[in-house]
């Protein structure tokens, strides 16, 4: 994975070299093949490079325009084609993606960030008009931090590296916590005060010292697709997520793809192969990793990574969570910098950064998004409310009896709770609601202060929807942003991780179609299993549902009881006010022999704990370095006073 970084002055001062190489430095993990940066007065940009495609192997950045414009993109542009054509004229023979975004700004300026379709964060700076602009893609998977001062403004791929090169004094956003402890942060926000995220989708515009945000991309709730037949929505959902594969194929040597046995993850590396075999990609070959279970055999799914694998016509990686423990102790690296819930499985992305190194691998592909884009409930709440709130009581009718009997749920109990208590406004929720059904452990205080009965609600419609439908399909799409800018899978991913299922033009699409084709009573994700049939292996393509990690969650809390049992004993958690001290033993009590599932709290407090005992470590040595650094400067003073006597 590729990293960028800089440093404004807003005094227009020299940016300090040594500070910039400092950064460089701190991002040298990102960068396999070089550091490179540039300084020009009073703004510096570091480029730590990993490419992955044939056209961006010997591409130096920060790209310099003959107008002085610099770009520093960490990226992966998908739309290249269509961004050629309309920059026929405005381009020279340079065809990299670095290139073909600086030839977008040139043309159009900051609208260009609007046209790119990709995953993407960039920094870049315009002298003619002395504005900086940090954007990050709609979905977010590459992370952009920054730090506003009185005389600077300090930019990152990576929260650690901008944390040590700044040496700011640190204190806990309890906005970000209570989020973390009830659903996942905004986007925009980290565990630290005056430490900011660029919110995907937006771009931060610096002038004189002046911070503005603008949004570039949004989902369109108005928009809407009708075909008069399910064939036309299969054909034009297919054509969609070939695309989104291919585009994610530009990939020198062999790309690597998560294979789980679900629907989402086998669903993608079927396309991959088809694509792969057909010629179409710059990819020459696939191979798949997996984890499987012995011990929590409730949470194996060999039984359909197994005809995936015979399509593909080899066997892929295997990693056994016998060897890969979930649960087990985390390094450092992977709980100092965010409460990362992804680092519960440290060992499994440790097992896989090893074995694609070992075989020279720059590229995961990942299944996640799908569960949320595509749909992997059916849930009727949507339909059912829009049906009843418009008053078509007949269709409302004939629509519960369907859904009652596919789901094997009462008439009256699907009328309350789908049709009537969905609709009712949040602060209804908010008031009614439990924060969760372990409601006690939350400290009542912070419960108040907080007020995290309002927050487990998750994120609002952003986008103005105007039905129940379109909301829920928008929020969905939300949780998938909030979980994958996060920036959780990045530290513990040491590759270019990509999302197929969340392809710009897909999620438009789905956003967009008729309700009944994202979910029908009778089949879960009915669009995609009709319009994969013969990619997909008759034994992915039929199966009912899919296994979840809670039998083998429940064995390694029961493994790992005594250790988790011996810090929350003294736990931060409590210390800080965010827990009950007695509810958390209670919990802790239930963990002990595994079988209690609500006991399973405990995994996704963990986190959290880690990270509040790293922030004590981290801030004590932010404090002996200010203090270190005033006593320099007060020797400097000394002596300079005593030169000039």
């Amino acid at each position: 994975m590729s990293a960028i970084g800089g440093i404004l002055s807003f005094t227009e001062e020299a940016v300090d070299e040594r500070l910039l190489l400092g950064l460089s430095q701190r991002l040298g993990h990102c960068g396999r093949d070089g550091a490179f940066h540039v300084l020009c007065d009073s703004i510096g940009m570091v480029y730590l490079a990993f490419p992955t495609s044939k056209d961006s192997l010997h591409k130096t950045q920060p790209l310099v325009s003959p107008t002085r414009q610099l770009l520093a993109w960490d990226g992966r542009l998908d739309n290249r084609d269509d961004l050629l054509r309309s920059l026929d004229g405005d381009i020279d023979a340079d065809r990299s993606d670095v290139a073909i975004v600086m030839s977008a700004f040139l043309k159009w300026g900051v609208d260009c960030f609007a046209k790119l379709i990709g995953d993407f964060a960039l920094s870049l700076w315009d002298p003619l008009t002395r504005r900086l602009f940090l954007a990050r893609d709609p979905i977010g998977p590459r992370t952009l931090y920054y730090i506003v001062s009185d005389n600077r403004i300090v930019w990152s791929s990576e929260l650690a590296a901008l944390l040590d090169v700044t040496g700011m004094q640190l204190s806990i956003n309890e906005e970000y916590v209570a989020d973390f402890l009830t659903r996942m942060p905004e986007p925009e926000q980290t565990p630290y005060k005056n430490v900011h995220a660029v919110a995907p989708g937006h771009v931060l515009t610096v002038r004189s010292g002046s911070v503005k945000f603008h949004r570039f991309w949004s989902l369109n709730p108005g928009k809407s697709i009708h075909y008069k037949t399910d064939s036309e929505y299969e054909e034009h959902f297919r054509h969609l997520f070939r695309e989104a594969v291919r585009c994610r194929l530009r990939v020198k040597g062999t790309v690597w793809a998560e294979l789980s046995g679900g629907l989402d993850s086998s669903s993608i590396v079927c396309m991959a192969d088809d694509l792969i075999r057909t010629g179409e990609v710059e990819a020459l070959d696939l191979q798949t990793v997996s984890l499987v279970f012995d011990e929590a055999s409730k949470s194996d799914e060999r039984e359909y990574i197994k005809p995936v694998e015979k399509k593909l016509g080899r066997k892929g990686i295997r990693l056994l969570e016998d060897e890969y423990r979930m649960l087990a102790p985390v390094g450092a690296q992977y709980s100092d910098v965010i409460p990362n819930p992804c680092a519960n499985s440290a060992e499994y992305w440790r097992g896989i950064n090893e074995k694609m190194r070992s075989g020279n691998g720059r590229v995961l592909l990942s299944g996640k998004g799908g569960d949320q884009i595509l749909n992997s409930t059916r849930d009727p709440a949507p339909e059912l409310t829009d049906l009843f709130f418009k008053g078509r009581l007949l269709d409302l009718h004939r629509r519960l009896q369907i859904w009652a009997d596919a789901l094997d749920k009462p008439y009256l109990s699907l009328l309350w709770r789908e049709a009537i208590w969905q609709g009712l406004p949040r602060y209804v929720h908010a008031r009614r609601c439990p924060v969760s059904r372990l409601a006690d452990l939350f400290d009542r205080k912070f419960t108040k202060r907080m007020n995290l009965s309002e927050r487990r609600l998750g994120p609002r419609d952003v986008y103005e929807c105007r039905n129940a439908q379109s909301k829920y399909q928008a929020i969905s799409f939300l949780y998938v942003v909030r979980e994958l800018s996060s920036g959780a899978l990045r530290r513990l991913c040491h590759a270019d991780l990509s999302f197929p299922l969340t392809h710009l033009p897909l999620v438009e699409f789905i956003q967009a179609i008729p309700f009944e084709q994202r979910v029908r009573p009778y089949q879960a994700r009915s669009l995609v299993r009709r319009s994969l049939t013969g990619l997909l292996p008759l034994e992915t393509a039929n199966r009912k549902g899919k296994r979840l990690n809670v039998d083998a969650l429940s064995h390694a809390l029961a493994r790992e009881w005594e250790r988790f049992n011996g810090l929350l004993k003294n736990s931060r958690l409590c210390e800080c006010g965010y827990i009950n001290h007695e509810a958390l033993m209670n919990v802790i009590e239930r963990a002990k022999h595994g079988v209690d599932l609500r006991a399973l709290v405990i995994v996704f407090l963990m986190p959290l704990e880690y990270w509040l005992r790293a922030f004590e470590t981290r801030r004590a040595e932010s404090l002996v370095a200010v203090t270190q650094d005033r006593r320099q400067n007060l020797i400097r003073g000394g002596l300079q006073n005593t030169c000039g006597s």
